[in-house]
């Protein structure tokens, strides 16, 4: 696949919290701004892909493609919608393929959620009937687990919020912009499930994305700067909670990206990034760790000692992740990555940005911990 296919353009709203703008308003505004991008006219758009559970309202963004479909695998999904683009176009069902997200739960806009205070009451699966109920708590007994088999320290887990915040702090537009924290913040945040301290974790913002996903030829002709796809995979946890051990790791993870890097033609030295999907500052240890950045078990130390900043092995999260950054289901890595591919990261540029790792990770198997994993290898050349 490596090169044959690139993301042509990139259309991305305003990101953050209580914006008061509807999800609908949000997308439609992600498409118009992706459509001017690339110079093109609406009609162009002859395949749709929803990010998201809810089927799309075409007649409100004014698009009529030969195809629109909702996809939802969690915070996968912007990779498997890439992949299903890509897909369709092989299948000679389209040409260029909008792969678009947009919701608005701080503005109260949330399909199928009856009201605000309903979001935390997502219960993954029968753990509820136990008082078990969302995400951090899941991600709690990765970081617990983490602890008790090779010693993980909060500041360790500090070390990440620490790290990803000062990417954020010189970037407009992310929730932590202008505003660096230290070890001592994170340490004096309140606890929300142990071990996790507020500043462990990330919060929902508002925002819209869209890219446009093509042939390669046709991305050159396009934009003077795509953004090749080198490789895709995709892994389920259920394998692991199968053996009975679903929270020594972070999502099935190595099939994944045995599928990617096999596809990209690459090792894991040719990665100039990571950016990582980031619910939790245990997610970045444990995945820097199976992806094979950091042995395993010494992700703390290896984050600890500056592994993941810039000047790092792997600088990771450079506009601050989920954590620091915002929260766009998925899409965080993949548009941080487009805008480092470009060089237009301004003061968090990177000195080399050619390969970027990009990960997904959500919606469960129907039990606790049995989470999709994405894969995705994007550079600046094919």
């Amino acid at each position: 696949m490596r090169g044959r296919f690139a993301i042509a353009a990139l259309g991305l709203t305003e990101q953050g919290i209580r914006l008061g703008r509807s999800d609908r308003d949000l997308r439609g505004d992600a498409v118009e701004r992706a459509l001017r991008e690339a110079g093109l006219e609406r009609d162009a758009i002859d395949g749709y892909i929803h990010c998201w559970g809810e089927r799309e309202d075409l007649r409100y963004l004014g698009l009529s493609p030969n195809f629109s479909w909702a996809l939802s695998c969690g915070g996968a999904t912007p990779t498997a919608g890439i992949l299903a683009a890509i897909g369709m176009i092989e299948a000679g069902q389209a040409e260029m393929v909008a792969c678009v997200y947009g919701i608005a739960p701080t503005s109260g806009y949330i399909p199928g959620v009856p009201d605000l205070k309903s979001i935390g009451a997502h219960s993954y699966g029968y753990p509820s009937l136990y008082g078990m109920m969302g995400a951090a708590s899941a991600h709690a007994l990765h970081a617990r687990r983490h602890m008790h088999l090779f010693g993980t320290t909060s500041e360790q887990l500090g070390a990440v919020a620490v790290t990803q915040r000062a990417y954020a702090a010189v970037r407009p537009g992310t929730t932590g912009y202008g505003k660096p924290i230290t070890l001592a913040d994170h340490q004096g945040s309140p606890m929300i499930v142990d071990p996790f301290r507020r500043l462990d974790c990330c919060r929902d913002t508002d925002g819209g994305v869209a890219i446009l996903v093509c042939k390669a030829d046709r991305a050159r002709q396009l934009s003077p700067n795509p953004v090749y796809i080198l490789g895709a995979g995709m892994g389920q946890n259920i394998a692991n909670w199968h053996k009975g051990i679903p929270y020594d790791h972070h999502d099935n993870i190595a099939p994944a990206k045995a599928r990617a890097f096999a596809q990209a033609g690459i090792t894991l030295a040719d990665v100039d990034m990571a950016q990582l999907y980031d619910p939790f500052t245990i997610s970045v240890i444990m995945q820097l760790e199976a992806y094979g950045f950091a042995p395993e078990g010494h992700g703390g130390p290896f984050v600890a000692e500056g592994g993941n900043g810039p000047d790092g092995p792997i600088p990771t999260n450079t506009a601050g992740g989920q954590l620091s950054g915002f929260y766009a289901t998925g899409f965080t890595p993949i548009i941080e990555a487009i805008v480092q591919l470009r060089g237009q990261a301004g003061a968090g540029q990177l000195k080399k940005a050619d390969i970027a790792l990009c990960s997904g990770h959500g919606l469960n198997a129907g039990v606790q911990n049995s989470w999709n994993h994405a894969t995705l290898l994007l550079g600046n050349q094919p």
